[in-house]
């Protein structure tokens, strides 16, 4: 009864804020009835703790709590005033690679795949927090708009091109940071980046990397997928008031800041299209995926980036989905890759 109650008070304050729909079209009222139902269904909860059942000195190592390298603190200021927070891995030379973090992480797990990346490459590194991760102002698991971690990223790319004239800039990204750099291109086409490298990226829902079975198959991690879907619905009205409320929700203690993002911040971190994002890359890249991805399909980035791009993808055996971050032999190749030309 008392959730009858919310949707109920729910639709009434929609159709008074939106009378040009209530009277112009009836299925249109059956449709958003049916959306603000969905949206308030009672969020999933968890019954017991989380607890990670392989704990192999891999398995450690792959969460990136390692600090091997020094780096120096640097500071961002976005174009909303916002202040984001970079670990920057300083080397003498012409190309800086901006390397954006996957999901609840922070460059702070990407200090040892930072200077990796640097020494494959050849390249500066500078490890970005996004907006409400790590030491980066913001809420977290929140942004303000569909496209803000693409803005941010772009707002860094142009500071640096300020601050170093001629410095040639590579989008880094692994898991959410990957789907990131795709969204960035997306929204920001005309920008000039010498080179993609993607690991594991995150293509969205619709892609065929993507699993659908994560919520079943651990006891960290489950979608709300009815608000999910009911938000989309309202935003095909171009209604976006509840694109604030929470969908994917992770099995971790009270006391962590990050234990779940909302729908706009799950839409900002994935590419509009993904086939045109990967087919509009027309500079050098690069995609590496661990054979034993936990979280997407390996073998189906290969037949999907030969498809829509020129790049390179490889498929590394018997790898994870953090472990592809330290993997030797993913850095080797790009050590080559980037030997043909960056």
């Amino acid at each position: 009864m008392k959730q009858l109650t919310i949707v109920t008070a729910l639709i009434s304050v929609f159709f008074l804020c939106q009378p040009a729909i209530a009277q112009t079209d009836s299925d249109s009222i059956l449709i958003v009835e049916q959306a603000l139902k969905m949206i308030a269904f009672p969020e999933p909860e968890f019954k017991e703790p989380y607890v990670n059942a392989d704990l192999s000195p891999k398995a450690i190592a792959d969460m990136g709590f390692d600090q091997p390298d020094k780096s120096v603190a640097v500071k961002f200021k976005m174009r909303d005033g916002a202040t984001i927070h970079a670990e920057k891995y300083e080397l003498e030379s012409g190309k800086t690679i901006i390397l954006v973090h996957g999901t609840l992480a922070s460059s702070y797990t990407y200090n040892k795949m930072s200077g990796l990346l640097r020494e494959s490459a050849g390249a500066e590194v500078i490890a970005i927090d996004l907006r409400g991760h790590g030491q980066s102002e913001g809420t977290p698991g929140d942004v303000s708009t569909l496209n803000q971690y693409a803005e941010d990223l772009e707002d860094i790319i142009n500071t640096i091109k300020k601050n170093r004239p001629g410095q040639k800039i590579i989008l880094a990204g692994h898991s959410m940071g990957g789907g990131i750099v795709l969204r960035h291109k997306e929204t920001f086409p005309e920008t000039d980046i010498s080179a993609y490298i993607l690991f594991a990226p995150n293509l969205g829902s619709n892609a065929p990397t993507m699993r659908t079975d994560l919520d079943l198959k651990n006891n960290f991690i489950k979608s709300h997928l009815s608000r999910g879907l009911g938000i989309r619905m309202l935003n095909e009205y171009g209604i976006h008031t509840y694109d604030s409320l929470k969908v994917v929700f992770y099995n971790l203690p009270l006391q962590m800041p990050l234990r779940s993002y909302s729908y706009r911040s799950m839409q900002a971190a994935i590419p509009i299209d993904y086939k045109h994002a990967i087919r509009s890359i027309d500079r050098p890249l690069i995609v590496l995926v661990g054979g034993e991805d936990e979280a997407f399909i390996a073998a189906e980035y290969v037949p999907l980036f030969n498809a829509y791009s020129k790049g390179e993808c490889h498929i590394i055996r018997d790898e994870t989905h953090n472990g592809i971050r330290h993997n030797h032999e993913a850095m080797a190749l790009i050590g080559l890759w980037a030997e043909k030309g960056l």
